[in-house]
């Protein structure tokens, strides 16, 4: 199968590149930012830099290639579009926009995005449903929908099968960008340092999916119907609080402190629990690595790469 990625830099999308390329596809990694060496030591991976509000970087994407699977990760995170508002619906949107009416003369057949249960906003009933009204505070929850609606335009008019999955607090080393790694990653690569943790939200509720499981659900997508087109399906694991995960690490890193110090101004702006039945359904998607296993192989990582440094 031949790939397109666009958002390749960002955490799930470094996951994702890898594991297609292990599994024989052909990949075109794409990234606004230049990406890192190394990327393209392989010969089945083209890099390329493109910014997907410029048409004419967009139409260099698919330009003289086979496209089977376009899996659209770029976007602006919450942090950057809170800042600059305009220019997140911009990105969020247009970014969207111009990757289904580009992949038409390539006869792209699938389009995979992701989004995040920011969407929903806070105050429904729990697990909040796929289908639940997207009553979000924030320029990305209020985005991800949108692009849902141009995707679902675009489904119509052109021979494209969009499908798309929400991920929450996804965590695996290295993760540094976005509230959630605040919570999740953050605390984890340093609990396996052995290192103080300063815990300031414990009592912060979501759910820790390891970005191992996270591709998995991607990619199984790709292999079969996987449910009604246009269906955006939630990737739920487990929900715990910041105080029940950070339990953890000194079961396995015996050394770690853990100190609590509250930040009482805190505020999460979203759900804490998410209905995933469908996305059990629809793709068959199953957990590999609840959240002990999960922050188990996390801390084996990091103590790898501080020995390998």
């Amino acid at each position: 199968m031949h790939v397109l990625v666009t958002g390749t830099t960002g955490f799930i999308g470094s996951h994702l590149v890898p594991d297609l390329m292990a599994m024989g596809h052909t990949v075109v990694a794409s990234d606004f930012v230049a990406l890192p060496e190394g990327t393209a030591a392989d010969e089945r991976v083209t890099c390329l830099q493109a910014d997907l509000m410029d048409v004419g970087h967009v139409s260099g994407l698919f330009s003289g290639r086979r496209v089977d699977c376009v899996f659209q990760l770029a976007a602006l995170r919450k942090e950057k579009s809170e800042v600059a508002r305009a220019h997140g619906y911009r990105v969020n949107a247009m970014a969207t926009l111009s990757l289904p009416d580009a992949s038409v003369p390539a006869k792209g057949e699938g389009f995979v995005k992701t989004s995040k249960p920011a969407v929903f906003g806070q105050g429904l009933p729990e697990p909040v449903a796929d289908d639940a009204n997207k009553i979000s505070e924030t320029v990305y929850g209020q985005t991800r929908p949108a692009s849902g609606h141009i995707l679902d335009g675009s489904q119509r008019k052109r021979r494209l099968r969009v499908r798309a999955l929400r991920f929450p607090w996804v965590h695996r080393p290295g993760r540094v960008n976005g509230i959630t790694a605040d919570h999740a990653t953050k605390l984890l690569d340093t609990s396996a340092l052995n290192e103080e943790i300063i815990v300031s939200t414990p009592e912060a509720v979501g759910d820790w999916p390891c970005v191992k499981d996270a591709v998995k659900a991607l990619l199984l997508l790709t292999e079969g119907p996987g449910g009604a087109p246009g269906a955006t399906d939630n990737d739920m694991n487990e929900v715990h609080s910041v105080a029940d995960a950070m339990a953890i690490g000194p079961d396995v890193s015996p050394d770690v402190c853990v100190t609590i110090r509250r930040d009482d101004a805190f505020h999460y702006p979203c759900a804490a629990s998410f209905d995933g039945t469908r996305a059990r359904q629809d793709i068959g998607w199953s957990q590999d690595y609840p959240i002990r296993r999960g922050s188990n192989d996390q801390f084996e990582t990091v103590r790898k790469q501080r020995e390998a440094a």
